[in-house]
This record gives C-alpha cells, sequence and structure tokens, in this order.
C-alpha cells in the first residue's frame, strides 16, 4: 500500500542545522523545501507568474477543509487539448496550505495517479475522491499565467460590478476630489516589492532502492528520534529529526512501505525478462558488521538480493545486467546456514540481527541486521520459501567424499533419501536411507561427519562415517534438504516455521 504524508521537520545536514524543513512522501519521492522570502513586485506577479523553473515537476501538499474542499479551480483537459491547469487559488480557503501551488500549474498527478491527460470531468473526478490529504505533482506552465489571471479578475471585476449595480448611492464628487490623492498614494504603494514567504525545494530523493537509517554511520548507535534517507544515487536526505518517537515510528513505516512497493514493481519488471530459474524473489537493504584494524568493527550498508538458488551481496543496488556480475559475494541458497540472533547473543546493541553461515573456507560468514523486526520477519520468510524453491527444483545434489577409504559420491535426493555409490561406478550402490531414517548427526567441523541411520529390519541404529574436503557445504545442503522434504510433506511446515532455516545445530 502507497503512503503519502507531509509534515515539518529538523534538518541537519551541516548546512542546515536544525532548520525547519516541509518534508512530503510521495508513491515515488520524499521531497525536503525550505520557506524562503522573496521580494514581489505586484505588477509581475499578476502578469508573468511565479518566478519558478517551468521544467522541473514539483510536489504540493494540500488538505481538504470541510468549507471550501481545496480551495482551488482548474480548467483545461483533453478535450480542449491543454493540461489540466490549476486557474484560481483561493487562500481564505486552502489556510497557507497552498504554499508552492500558483495559478498556472499544470496537474500532472494526484496522490501518484497520473491525469496528465484526463479530461477536466476526469480531474475534478480525481480531486474530489483523493481524501482529506492530497499532494500534487505539477509543473508550471507559464505561457497560460497571465490569460488565466486575466480571466480571474475580469470575473472578479463583473462580480464587483454586479453587486454595486443592485445598490443606488449618491456620489459626493467633492468626496472623490478629497480622496483622489489618497487613491494614487495608495495604488502607488501597491506597485512596491512586497516580501512573500515560499516554500523552495531543496532536494528530492527517489525512493527505488533507497535505503533508510537510525543509525550514526559505522557504528551501533542509534539517532534519537531521527532518520536519514539515501538514495540509490547515494544521495542523503540529511539528518531528520522528529518531535517524538510516534512521529518518528509513522514515518518509517510509511516509507518503507512505499519503498518496499517500489522495489517489489522493479523485481515484477525483471522478472519479465528472466526465466523462470533466474528470478528475484527478494531484495533491500541490510547492514553487515565488518572487521577492521585493532580488532575493533564498523557497520557498513549492504544490498541483499535472492535470485534464482543464489543469494547475493551488493556495495550498491545492481540496475542492468553489467551490476549483477559485480556482485561482492554470492552463495547457493541450498549451501547457507540462516539463524536469527537472540537478544543476549547480540555482537553489540543493533538488534534484529542474523547470521548467513556460508560453506566457504575464508569470510565464510556475514553478520547482518535490519532496520526493524517487520523487515526480519520478511526476509525470513523470503529465505525460507526461497530455500525451499531452490532445493525442489535442483531434486538432487552430489558431493564428493570418502567412506572407509573408499572414494565415493553422496547424493541427496528429494525422492529417495541418503544415497552413497562408488565414484568409479555410480551403478554401484553402497547404502541408501530415506531421509525419515536419519536419526541424528555430528561432526569434528573440520572434514568428518558421522550420521546415524535406524534400520528397519535390524531395529538397530547404523553409524556411517564420511570425510568430505567441503564438510560445511554438505551439512548445510543436508539440512536445507530435510528442510524442504518435510515442507513437501507437511504443508502447514512453512506457515507454521518460526525461525530461519538453518537454526538446528548438527
Amino acid at each position: 500500500m502507497t503512503e503519502v504524508k507531509t509534515g515539518y521537520l529538523s534538518l541537519k545536514d551541516g548546512q542546515h542545522n536544525g532548520e525547519v524543513v516541509r518534508v512530503q512522501l510521495s508513491k515515488e519521492n520524499l521531497s525536503l523545501q525550505r520557506e524562503e522570502t522573496f521580494l514581489v513586485s505586484p505588477v509581475d506577479a499578476e502578469v508573468n507568474g511565479p518566478d519558478i523553473d517551468s521544467s522541473k515537476e514539483r510536489s504540493v501538499c494540500l488538505r481538504r477543509q470541510r468549507i471550501g474542499g481545496l480551495g482551488l479551480s482548474i480548467k483545461g483537459g483533453a478535450e480542449h487539448n491543454i493540461p489540466i491547469l490549476v486557474s484560481r487559488i483561493f487562500k481564505d480557503q486552502t489556510a497557507d496550505q497552498s504554499g508552492g501551488l500558483y495559478v498556472g500549474d499544470a496537474i500532472l498527478k494526484v496522490n501518484g495517479m497520473t491525469i496528465e491527460r484526463a479530461t477536466h470531468d476526469e480531474a475534478v473526478a480525481a480531486l474530489k475522491n483523493a481524501g482529506t490529504e492530497v499532494v500534487l505533482t505539477v509543473r508550471h506552465f507559464r505561457a497560460a499565467t497571465p490569460y488565466l489571471k486575466q480571466a480571474a479578475k475580469l470575473a472578479d471585476e463583473s462580480k464587483l460590478e454586479a453587486e454595486q449595480s443592485n445598490s443606488t448611492q449618491n456620489h459626493d464628487e467633492n468626496w472623490q476630489t478629497r480622496n483622489s490623492a489618497l487613491n494614487q498614494q495608495q495604488e502607488a504603494n501597491a506597485k512596491q516589492p512586497k516580501p512573500e514567504k515560499r516554500w523552495v525545494d531543496l532536494l528530492s530523493i527517489p525512493l527505488l532502492m533507497a535505503r533508510v537509517s537510525r543509525y550514526t554511520p559505522g557504528t551501533d548507535k542509534l539517532r534519537p528520534n531521527s532518520f536519514e534517507l539515501v538514495g540509490m544515487d547515494g544521495v542523503s536526505s540529511g539528518i531528520l529529526l522528529c518531535h517524538n518517537a510516534s512521529e518518528l515510528k509513522d514515518w518509517l513505516k510509511c516509507i518503507s512501505a512505499n519503498i518496499a512497493t517500489l522495489n517489489a514493481q522493479s523485481m515484477k519488471i525483471s522478472n519479465n525478462l528472466l526465466p523462470p530459474s533466474d528470478q528475484i524473489l527478494h531484495m533491500g537493504w541490510v547492514g553487515e558488521r565488518l572487521p577492521t584494524v585493532m580488532q575493533m568493527h564498523t557497520w557498513k550498508p549492504k544490498f541483499l538480493t535472492i535470485r534464482g538458488a543464489d543469494i547475493m551481496l551488493f556495495n550498491t543496488p545492481p540496475v542492468n545486467t553489467r551490476d549483477w556480475l559485480r556482485c561482492e559475494r554470492i552463495h547457493k541458497l541450498y549451501e547457507v546456514i540462516t539463524r536469527v540472533y537472540k537478544d543476549a547473543e547480540l555482537l553489540d546493541d543493533r538488534p534484529h540481527c542474523f547470521i548467513l553461515q556460508t560453506g566457504e573456507a575464508s569470510n565464510n560468514q556475514h553478520y547482518l541486521c535490519t532496520q526493524s523486526r517487520s523487515e526480519l520477519n520478511v526476509w525470513q520468510s523470503a529465505m525460507q520459501r526461497a530455500t525451499h524453491t531452490a532445493v525442489s527444483k535442483l531434486g538432487t545434489k552430489t558431493y564428493g567424499c570418502t567412506w572407509r577409504k573408499r572414494v565415493v559420491g553422496l547424493t541427496f535426493d528429494l525422492s529417495t533419501g541418503f544415497t552413497l555409490f562408488d565414484a568409479q561406478n555410480k551403478q554401484a550402490i553402497i547404502w541408501r536411507y530415506r531421509f525419515s531414517q536419519l536419526k541424528g548427526s555430528s561432526d569434528d567441523n573440520i572434514s568428518t561427519v558421522r550420521l546415524q541411520f535406524h534400520n528397519p529390519n535390524t531395529d538397530r541404529v547404523e553409524t556411517q562415517e564420511l570425510e568430505c574436503p567441503h564438510l560445511r557445504k554438505l551439512l548445510h545442503c543436508m539440512h536445507a534438504f530435510l528442510s524442504t522434504k518435510l515442507a513437501l510433506v507437511d504443508p502447514t511446515f512453512m506457515k507454521s516455521a518460526t525461525a530461519m532455516p538453518g537454526e538446528t545445530p548438527h
């Protein structure tokens, strides 16, 4: 669900130390605006309109009033081959909430819905049904401004003349003469430049693949009631300070929801071009705790992606084919064990942490964290589903081992279970057990694993000892096959499981 929100927060970014800015959240962007004062000539403002860039799109938030609605009128539409234009603004009704909206603005979107090519009636309906808080995406249409303002002025004059014609008044010529000089002076004063406050855009950050952080960079220290949004291109919003924890929670919830929606749409578009076995299943930002010099640690943002049978770590989000080839780390889902850390196990003050244990000889684990418990739950579910899907498509996996000084192959098969065969003759099966016959396992964390199976014919437990050069990968894969087999046998397993795949020790 897309969230639309506006508010006033304090900005700290090195240039604006605690300055109050207007923050506007739309479907696709987070925009910051600052209030500035301009000297505006009434004549110039009347004829030419505001001095703003007509090539840029702007976001303007309006709040619907009980009397007067949004406080604006529109003209144009597709039937006239012109955009939907703001023709009048009623300041007494908008209660100064239309700051940043001007006569001559073309309305492109209403709460993210495009009306750029809508008819006049369709635009009116969109505005009426937009709710209490409405975010308009606009672009100034300078050429139309003088005509719209002149039309509004003529309408006001006609209305005034009609009102005056309904009352009979005796005009005193001496009174007119006496006040003529005063009127001339007032007209001259009215032509003098006057200060006018306007909300001016500071920056706008696209939400697609953006990340939100509450932490001081590189540390596990939370900023009180503050957050930072960093775009895919690295542009930062600066530190935005909320008034209280409740307001912070609401902003984080709304921004995260919009980012998730855009990321899901991006995945859908990409998946239309990818084969079924290589679909992007989930992606998003996490933090990784990395060692530095002198036994210290630092946190760095990483973009984590589940694609096909792989889990991938990037320094920056992949947006094209070449970026996908620049993956920092890539592991097979069925050769990775994931485990959520309990509060007592956390390595520092960052909560919501989990670990990826790989079978690699070096750099064999990643200690990661999310920004919230809900994000951790989403990753938990996504990784569990993706692992089971990868194993189901794989079907079988074989590892080279040594058994009683013989070179053998150990195969995990979803249909038949465990099979050990001679490496020189694959048809020569040494032993076979179903998954349900496995009663336990142990290993020396180097190369040796002992598997204990129940033999129903003898009603005894048989221990099979194997030497494997890739022990951790074999154990992780065995767990993935066992978990997937259980999910296939018991469909409720996927719904009832609360731990990430890989929490059972070997």
